[in-house]
């Protein structure tokens, strides 16, 4: 194995790139081919007008070593800049009122965020038996099953859209929170599997999920360009791939302006969708594996606005919205809260998500329509007044995947698939985790199982 080709230069086309340079493969060949000029997929940072401004993620959880090693590698370790403290409170907006979610059990039970018959449901969780089967179940369901509707309605249902821009009740449970399945299989209860964790210091609570929140100090991008002036000799932008076909020793790929270029193997980082195209005359059957996992479409607005128009004192990470409220944004996040230096001084920037599967028109609206309802929202929910000084639109027509049930099966026909094709590998988000880290771990993975082929 001499010639390694990567296609897609996101997050996990560019770490997968890093691991061979950097691992056992480090005498192959690797080039990186990416079909727009720019690296990063939906990784980007604005800076303007003294506002830093994320596109899409803002930042990946401290919890997962591999990515830190990486950071590390990458010489940006004194750039980093982990989340305020305060950033650990958040809410949800119900009844026309933000509601902490407190990590205490028993000031959440005192919130008013449920119903007194919600919290007495909510309590009972331990004494409801425990799934026996392993059939693959929604999330909703599971949340439903446990802790009640009103509970999976308004905790369960927000945290979903905020973290996939899904719908709770179409999404697989064992493909989007693996460790709730074996929280309910190990201890039986949600509730004392996170007394255990607590008490064994590790995995997170109500208010959020394990690991710090952190970006670096001038965005997330600084990521992405770290990369690009690493590797640039690795590296080809504005090309873009239409096939991958099979060859006597390897691969061919073939790009839009009718070049080719051969490689042993292939890594193909691109969007599943996108990789379907790809492989649809190698093999219709991957071809059709690939085109079956669905995409939610988001838009992301970030809005800056000078202190005193925005009466909440917004001390902490932001706020969801429960789809039975009645909104469409899915929520805000409170960016100048969560990191320093994201806005001038005398000003604040938060930012609002409209759209996923739950409201997949949202994307088409203009952006006089989105700004409407949006502006329209937070002035009632966090007392915004007039307008903002700063506004930047980013919008995702197929953003983030959804592992609606079955996709771990989908999964396993993929594993078979790279049997079937040695050499030819797929990395993203797509498959076992939408954020940074999964993608970062994936890549990893990609390679070193490449690696391992070559013995």
């Amino acid at each position: 194995m001499k010639k390694i080709a990567i296609i897609g230069g996101g997050i996990s086309g560019l770490s997968a790139l890093h691991s061979i340079r950097t691992g056992p493969l480090a005498d192959c060949d690797v080039r990186l081919y990416e079909k727009s000029d720019r690296l990063g997929g939906t990784i980007g940072t604005d800076r303007e007008l003294g506002f830093v401004s994320d596109w899409g993620p803002n930042g990946f959880l401290d919890k997962i070593p591999l990515t830190l090693q990486l950071v590390e590698q990458l010489g940006l370790t004194d750039q980093l800049d982990p989340a305020d403290p305060s950033a650990e409170n958040r809410f949800i907006y119900r009844n026309k009122k933000l509601h902490a979610i407190s990590a205490s059990p028993l000031k959440f039970l005192a919130s008013p965020l449920l119903s007194l018959k919600g919290r007495l449901r909510l309590i009972v969780e331990p004494l409801i038996k425990a799934k026996t089967d392993d059939s693959d179940e929604s999330i909703y369901d599971f949340a439903r099953r446990r802790i009640g509707p009103e509970a999976a309605d308004t905790l369960i249902g927000p945290m979903v859209s905020g973290i996939f821009g899904g719908d709770a009740r179409e999404l697989s449970l064992k493909s989007c929170f693996p460790v709730m399945v074996e929280m309910e299989s190990q201890y039986g209860s949600l509730f004392k599997a996170m007394i255990a964790k607590k008490k064994a210091k590790k995995g997170g609570g109500p208010a959020g999920p394990s690991g710090r929140l952190t970006s670096f100090k001038n965005g997330l991008y600084t990521l992405i360009e770290r990369f690009g002036e690493l590797y640039a000799q690795n590296i080809e932008t504005g090309k873009a791939t239409t096939t991958i076909t099979k060859t006597d020793t390897g691969y061919r790929i073939t790009f839009a302006d009718g070049s080719t270029a051969d490689a042993d193997a292939v890594i193909c980082a691109a969007p599943a969708f996108a990789a379907g195209e790809m492989v649809g005359s190698l093999d219709s059957s991957l071809s059709d594996l690939l085109n079956s996992i669905p995409y939610a479409s988001i838009s992301v607005v970030c809005l800056g606005y000078p202190c005193d128009k925005i009466s909440h004192p917004l001390g902490g990470f932001g706020f969801l919205v429960p789809r039975t409220e009645g909104k469409r944004i899915l929520g805000s996040i409170w960016t100048s809260a969560i990191f320093g230096g994201r806005s001038p001084d005398g000003m604040v920037q938060v930012r609002a998500m409209i759209g996923g599967a739950t409201d997949p028109g949202a994307v088409n609206l203009s952006d006089g329509e989105l700004l409407d309802i949006i502006f329209a929202e937070l002035d009632e929910i966090i007392g915004t007044t007039g307008r903002p000084s700063y506004v930047k639109i980013y919008r995702y027509t197929e953003g983030i995947p959804q592992f609606v049930i079955g996709h771990s099966k989908k999964i396993a026909r993929l594993n078979e698939f790279e049997h079937t094709y040695p050499g030819l590998f797929f990395a993203g988000n797509a498959y076992e985790g939408v954020g940074l880290n999964d993608c970062v771990l994936r890549a990893n993975s990609v390679v070193t199982r490449l690696a391992d082929m070559r013995g």
